[in-house]
């Protein structure tokens, strides 16, 4: 019966051991998940201002595609995938919030009474 408890206290080592590890892989996946996340993100924002900046003469799906461009080449420099999806999402959503930052920091209109 004594050989049999300690063979049981290593197979319950053994099993915490394991569960700490599958919880700290799962923990660091997540973590990896959320940094890159916000990479993205980050870097959608950039490629937007960019295209923005240095493409003035371009519209519409054109301007779309130097977006993905230049945000696929920057996130492939830091190692990170995306797909076309995600990536359009992304490009989307940062043209949205530079384009509500942009008209909520334009001047108002100046009028005849002023």
């Amino acid at each position: 019966m004594n050989i049999f408890s300690g063979y049981l206290s290593q197979v319950i080592l053994i099993l915490l051991l394991a569960l700490a590890a599958w919880l700290g892989t799962q923990a660091k996946n997540l973590y990896k998940k959320y940094v890159n996340t916000k990479m993205k993100q980050a870097v959608c924002r950039t490629a937007v201002r960019f295209v923005e900046q240095v493409y003035k003469d371009i519209h519409g799906p054109e301007k779309l595609k130097q977006a993905m461009i230049k945000a696929s080449e920057l996130l492939a420099e830091q190692g990170i995938d995306i797909s076309d999806t995600e990536l359009v999402a992304m490009i989307e959503a940062a043209v949205n919030e530079f384009n509500n930052n942009f008209n909520k920091n334009a001047l108002p209109a100046h009028t005849e009474a002023e």
